[in-house]
């Protein structure tokens, strides 16, 4: 079901939440059964006047890049947004939320069902979605593909994106296997997380955002820190769900 589908089904009373991220924008609706969700690409959202079709007499909550482009309704930082999502999906209160989306990656550290302190790399690319993205390409992998290998072991030098790419080509050209590559980027990108998950350490990692569908990047999390690497249902809304249960003051 599209936004613009999910938006025309609020009842009068309802709640929309809205995580308007960098690449894409989620959203999560009042429905019979509870919040129903559904995603769409943000320049779609940003110029298919999709925020415009909301309705009147709902509640909104937003976050996320483009959160001031929603007018009017309430507009909350993503970390509280995508920590409430968590709380309200999983049965459990203290733990380290790791959330890697499209553009930048958040660490936070939740006792007894409070943020306690969190950490974002929000300036720069490696260690995202869009640094996978640009990984698979140049492996001619899908990035479910490049995703599912486990980082076993440090074949790249740097964390920094630009200088992978670079890294990433000479070492074709001096013939190593896509496979080994592949579990090289997955390893990079946990080199690149593993300085913030040290900061709050923990028995439990709560793992969120599109990034957590990369199987090979949680086993190398599991593997190297020791901890249980819990994806909750839905792991990419957690953002917009934590709209949708946000209290409105």
């Amino acid at each position: 079901m599209t936004p613009l589908e999910l938006l025309e089904m609020v009842p009068a009373g309802g709640r929309v939440g809205l995580d308007v991220g960098s690449r894409s924008t989620k959203i999560a609706v009042s429905g019979e059964m509870g919040p129903v969700i559904g995603i769409m690409d943000t320049i779609e959202v940003m110029y298919g006047g999709v925020l415009e079709r909301i309705p009147g007499g709902v509640e909104v909550v937003s976050t996320g890049y483009g959160r001031n482009k929603v007018k009017g309704g309430k507009k909350i930082p993503e970390i509280r947004a995508h920590t409430v999502g968590a709380l309200k999906s999983l049965d459990i209160d203290t733990f380290t939320l790791l959330d890697i989306g499209g553009q930048d990656f958040k660490v936070v550290r939740v006792e007894n069902g409070s943020i306690r302190d969190f950490h974002m790399n929000d300036k720069c690319a490696a260690g995202t979605g869009r640094f996978l993205e640009k990984m698979a390409e140049m492996l001619h992998m899908t990035l479910e593909e490049l995703g599912s290998h486990r980082g076993d072991s440090k074949i790249l030098e740097s964390t920094c994106s630009v200088f992978t790419e670079t890294e990433l080509i000479s070492l074709l050209m001096e013939g190593a296997s896509r496979d080994r590559l592949a579990g090289g980027v997955v390893y990079s990108v946990y080199e690149r997380i593993r300085p913030y998950l040290r900061m709050f350490p923990s028995d439990i990692v709560v793992f969120t955002g599109g990034v957590s569908g990369c199987s090979g990047l949680v086993d190398t999390i599991k593997e190297n820190t020791g901890s249980c690497v819990v994806l909750p249902k839905n792991p990419q809304f957690m953002g917009a769900l934590g709209c949708y249960h946000a209290v409105m003051r």
